[in-house]
């Protein structure tokens, strides 16, 4: 064996290793840690490589290396293979939802091409400062029935606030708050829609969530300044808001059809995503669309493409029917449009 060949070996085993430890310390500590909500997170990115070593182990019979990153290549599939098999979805839609993290009045101009492209029937939003609303106030007529959320303090420790919105092409009939949510949660709150002139019932109801902001890399004073705290703590933070909204969902889920959106902070390797998507006794029971009919990976945190995927559309008696991803237009998270057909 060359030098070089065995200096591969050497590091395709410490990648297999640290890859396995780093799956085996997030399903026992989940995300309670930061560098394991961090590892959970980014796990798209890091789990890669296992996909290649696999048949590059098999070819030069290098059977240590492939014992080494058997773990992570199964959970690169599990995480990957949905997106390659045939007849995802398809057919005709009745509702289009899109969510969207507008960062303030960075993405003004995402929502502009987000409207115009994709002309969703309800949009949720994320972090809608007050400049925003003054700007969007009189803009777009396609929606004439809004609802905006309280504010609350930005999570990046910067001290500005923002809120959650529903904008809708249909009434909104109610809203009631969630009440229950934990210590440094964003407000959230229940907004009922009559989707009869889309097709559907009486009393649709949304909920466009925003969990709580990590503060990754933010200094003591910064974390200070976040609500739910440093990285850790929020972690926690976001895992009792899935619980809480879990319950909201499953409740409202028995008399009917329900809409969950927006920006998790959690991948499909983190806890909130696992809860609110879990059948489990505390589990929300919903279905993430791109799960079902997603044909890419989607990584909508950061710069496309982006590091993680962590905005999403959840539905409970609603069929998948596509999803894509839209530009993010100066945005630091790229919109997510959901085709959705009545349950018949």
């Amino acid at each position: 064996m060359s030098g070089a060949a065995g200096a591969a070996r050497v590091l395709a085993l410490v990648y297999g290793a640290g890859a396995t430890s780093a799956l085996a310390a997030i399903a026992v500590l989940g995300d309670s840690t930061a560098p394991t909500y961090v590892a959970g997170l980014t796990a798209f990115w890091w789990l890669l490589p296992a996909l290649a070593l696999v048949p590059a182990a098999v070819a030069v019979r290098a059977w240590a290396v492939l014992a080494s990153v058997v773990a992570p290549a199964v959970a690169a599939g599990a995480l990957l293979g949905p997106y390659a098999l045939p007849g995802r979805g398809g057919g005709d839609a009745d509702l289009r939802v899109a969510t969207f993290n507008l960062t303030g009045t960075r993405g003004l101009d995402g929502l502009r091409l987000l409207v115009e492209r994709w002309e969703p029937d309800v949009l949720l939003l994320q972090e809608v400062s007050p400049a925003a609303r003054r700007f969007l106030d009189e803009r777009y007529p396609r929606y004439p029935h809004r609802w905006y959320g309280p504010a609350s303090t930005v999570g990046d420790g910067s001290g500005s606030s923002d809120g959650d919105a529903v904008w809708s092409t249909v009434p909104v009939v109610g809203t009631q708050a969630v009440r229950g949510l934990p210590d440094g949660a964003r407000p959230g709150e229940v907004v009922v829609l009559d989707a009869r002139a889309l097709g559907g019932p009486a009393r649709l109801p949304v909920l466009s969530l925003h969990l709580a902001s990590p503060c990754l890399g933010c200094t003591p004073r910064e974390e200070e300044d976040n609500p739910a705290g440093g990285t850790a703590r929020a972690a926690r933070t976001r895992v009792a808001e899935a619980l809480r909204y879990a319950d909201v969902a499953r409740d409202l889920a028995a008399d009917g059809p329900v809409v969950v959106g927006g920006d998790l902070n959690s991948s499909d390797f983190n806890e909130p995503l696992r809860v609110l998507t879990g059948d489990g006794p505390d589990g929300g029971g919903l279905t993430d669309v791109h799960r079902v009919v997603g044909g890419r990976p989607q990584l909508t945190r950061g710069s496309n493409p982006g590091y993680a995927r962590v905005d999403a559309v959840l539905v409970a008696g609603l069929e998948p029917v596509a999803d894509a991803e839209a530009p993010s237009g100066g945005s630091t998270h790229s919109p997510v449009v959901a085709d959705l057909r009545w349950e018949r």
